[in-house]
């Protein structure tokens, strides 16, 4: 009975690893809507409508265009991120003397995956006040994996979420200096996330076989709801102000959990194998933006985000046989991102564009993990468009992200085994961003 509840532990322990990671997604928050904004680090981006592509960040700035637009971006995000650390492992008795203890090597290259991440965006005016809109787009992601033979499986193997909105708004005019926005988002996310026993813990649990074997594997998906607005005034001929409010998703992933511990304590095996579901909130976010024109040639750009992690403050997974279990409280802190950055008009054809953001991370020393790799990030970035003709362009972009190194600690248990993981994370990532408008 007591190696029944050490190993339900490790499981909920398991769990509570894997389902920070599916919210992990809005900790990973995908930023990459417009490759005209990304090369200035997404400074101003509320308050500068350059093309349909605004309609991401403030749905109000639709109204500053007097014919139909159309936008179509992909980025491409290169990232690397490196867990470098040792985990001091004790085998206990009964009485809790130990038995066995080693130091394993808990380094891990490349843990986080490459993706592509396409929008599309539309936007026509009705009349001389109303204009409307649908975009397509990503505001969250995350894809990590672990190699088979890293000895912290059961912290951390692998995750993949992906999450797709539709965002149709319409926008009004109110006067010749102001407009309004209001959108709905319809929001479809998915996820598969998993933790198993590592090779070297299968000798130690009495089997070879169980090295690699799934301590808890979670797969689910469903479609959620919310709203956006937004404001741009023209505070005067040569600045614009903008704010606007993307409120918060709630999700619950429905899906199956699956287990193999069934093959160390059969009691667990129908427990940890049925339908579960796990809910996942996506976070409000607040962007205040401005547009300052220096001159004919210069411009510069500065945006303030303000996104509301504290709303994810604990993990619930409720399977179908009716336990409801509490698995971990996580306490994300609300977080901020500042940006800075600048717009030059080299020629009609030609505008340049930089950009600086320090983007603050959303987990705090003493819940972060493996399956968590956040941390305070610096965005340097640069960006062109090239004017095909009066009523097409493309824009480029690409952004170095480096991140702060940050310290892990975690402990697991798994039967009489006791796992001390101390290590840090080393993060960074290119990001290449190409994107085609036209007007018509």
């Amino acid at each position: 009975m007591k190696q029944h509840f050490s190993l339900r532990a490790s499981v909920c322990l398991a769990l509570a690893s894997m389902a920070s990671s599916s919210v992990l997604a809005a900790g990973f928050q995908v930023n990459e809507h417009s490759a005209n904004g990304f090369g200035r680090a997404m400074a101003g981006q509320a308050a500068t409508p350059e093309n349909a592509s605004i309609l991401a960040t403030n749905p109000a700035a639709i109204t500053e265009f007097k014919t139909a637009q159309f936008s179509a971006q992909v980025s491409y995000i290169n990232p690397q991120v490196d867990i470098r650390g040792d985990m001091d492992v004790a085998v206990y008795n009964e009485s809790g003397e130990v038995l066995f203890a080693n130091t394993y090597d808990a380094s891990e290259e490349d843990i986080a995956t490459s993706a592509a991440v396409p929008s599309f965006f539309y936007t026509a005016p009705v009349n001389d006040k109303v204009s409307w809109g649908i975009g397509a787009f990503s505001n969250y992601g995350l894809a990590t994996d672990y190699s088979d033979s890293y000895n912290g499986l059961h912290f951390a193997d692998d995750a993949e979420v992906t999450s797709f909105t539709l965002n149709p708004v319409v926008a009004y005019k109110v006067n010749d200096t102001l407009s309004l926005g209001f959108g709905l988002n319809v929001t479809y996310a998915e996820a598969e996330i998993g933790t198993a026993i590592p090779q070297a813990f299968g000798a130690l649990l009495g089997s070879d076989a169980l090295g690699n074997a799934t301590i808890v594997k979670m797969s689910g998906d469903d479609v959620g709801f919310g709203w956006n607005v937004g404001a741009l005034w023209q505070a005067t001929e040569t600045t614009k102000l903008a704010f606007s409010y993307r409120a918060e998703t709630e999700l619950n992933l429905e899906g199956e959990i699956e287990s193999d511990l069934g093959a160390i304590i059969p009691a667990v095996a129908e427990l940890y194998n049925q339908g579960g579901s796990l809910d996942l909130d996506l976070a409000a976010i607040t962007e205040v933006a401005i547009n300052q024109q220096l001159n004919d040639e210069w411009s510069v750009q500065a945006s303030v985000v303000f996104t509301e992690w504290s709303a994810f403050d604990k993990l619930n997974a409720e399977l179908d046989s009716g336990d409801d279990l509490l698995l971990k409280e996580e306490d994300f802190e609300d977080s901020l991102r500042l940006s800075v950055g600048g717009t030059y008009l080299y020629s009609d054809k030609v505008t340049l564009r930089a950009g600086y953001a320090y983007d603050d991370g959303a987990v705090s020393y003493e819940h972060r993990s493996l399956s968590i790799p956040d941390t305070d990030r610096h965005w340097y970035t640069v960006g062109a468009t090239y004017a095909l003709t009066e009523s097409t362009s493309i824009d480029m972009a690409y952004a170095y992200i480096k991140g702060r190194e940050a310290a892990v600690s975690q402990q697991r248990t798994i039967g009489t085994i006791v796992s001390d993981l101390t290590a840090t994370e080393h993060a960074k990532a290119n990001v290449f961003s190409l994107q085609v408008n036209t007007s018509f």
